[in-house]
C-alpha cells in the first residue's frame, strides 16, 4: 500500500517520454518512476555494482600477491 507522497519536476521532453512508455506498458509513470528506484538502490542493478566493485578488488588483489610488504617497508625506511 503507497503511504508517501512525493513531487518531482520533470523537463517537458523526459516527461512526454515517461507518459508514452508508461501508456505502452499500460502502468502509471509513478509505477515507472517507483520501479526504476526499486531497480536503481535496492535491487539487481546495486547487486550488480556491488558484484563488480569486490572482482575489482579480487583482481587487484591477485596482482599484489607477489610483493614481499616486509622489503618494501625496510627499502622506504633506508631511502
Amino acid at each position: 500500500m503507497l503511504t508517501k507522497r512525493t513531487n518531482i519536476l520533470f523537463e517537458e521532453d523526459l516527461w512526454l517520454t515517461l507518459a508514452a512508455l508508461a501508456q505502452s506498458q499500460e502502468v502509471s509513470v509513478g509505477e515507472l518512476v517507483r520501479e526504476a528506484v526499486r531497480k536503481t538502490y535496492f535491487g539487481e542493478g546495486k547487486q550488480k555494482k556491488i558484484t563488480q566493485a569486490v572482482e575489482s578488488i579480487l583482481v587487484t588483489r591477485k596482482k599484489q600477491a607477489g610483493i614481499n610488504y616486509g622489503e618494501l617497508i625496510n627499502h622506504g625506511r633506508k631511502h
